[in-house]
């Protein structure tokens, strides 16, 4: 290997980016077991129900949540489909757009995302902000935030931020 070819391997950004999967691969591994096993949820189902917890009224539009989860229109329509036949979710006539469609929760929707979550929170807090001082998880996640501000996805919005 030339030493043009090791500086790029060895580039500060390329190692980062390959920490950054490593702990996304290590924590996300962890997270997706421990919400399967708590209740039976996969990671996708996981994330619809948890956006739309996060939306006022805890309901919106199909277009939106593919927008907040980064989806494609074709593979959240056949998520959205396979998660109202499990009973998971519900869609309402939208009150002003004849063409859209309001997706919520159902109460077994919910009641599964509430067991994931009392399983997932202690897992994902110890995993992710355990090692760290109080100090450290301030500066990391307006860190993330400011990469995520530069990107094409944005930041994730909680209810806290609305």
């Amino acid at each position: 290997m030339g030493s043009s070819e090791r500086v790029l391997v060895d580039d500060e950004a390329v190692v980062l980016y390959g920490d950054v999967l490593r702990l996304t691969d290590a924590v996300g591994g962890r997270a997706e077991r421990t919400i399967r096993e708590a209740s039976g949820l996969g990671g996708s189902e996981f994330e619809v129900l948890l956006r739309l917890a996060r939306h006022p009224d805890q309901r919106t539009t199909s277009a939106r949540l593919a927008e907040d989860l980064s989806f494609t229109s074709g593979g959240l329509t056949r998520l959205i489909a396979r998660m109202e036949e499990a009973g998971l979710l519900i869609r309402h006539p939208h009150p002003s757009d004849r063409r859209a469609v309001l997706l919520e929760a159902t109460e077994h929707g919910r009641t599964l995302l509430h067991r994931a979550l009392v399983a997932h929170v202690p897992q994902v807090t110890g995993d992710l902000l355990g090692p760290l001082t109080p100090v450290e998880r301030l500066v990391l996640r307006e860190l993330v935030t400011k990469l995520l501000t530069h990107s094409s996805r944005g930041a994730v919005k909680g209810t806290r931020d609305t």
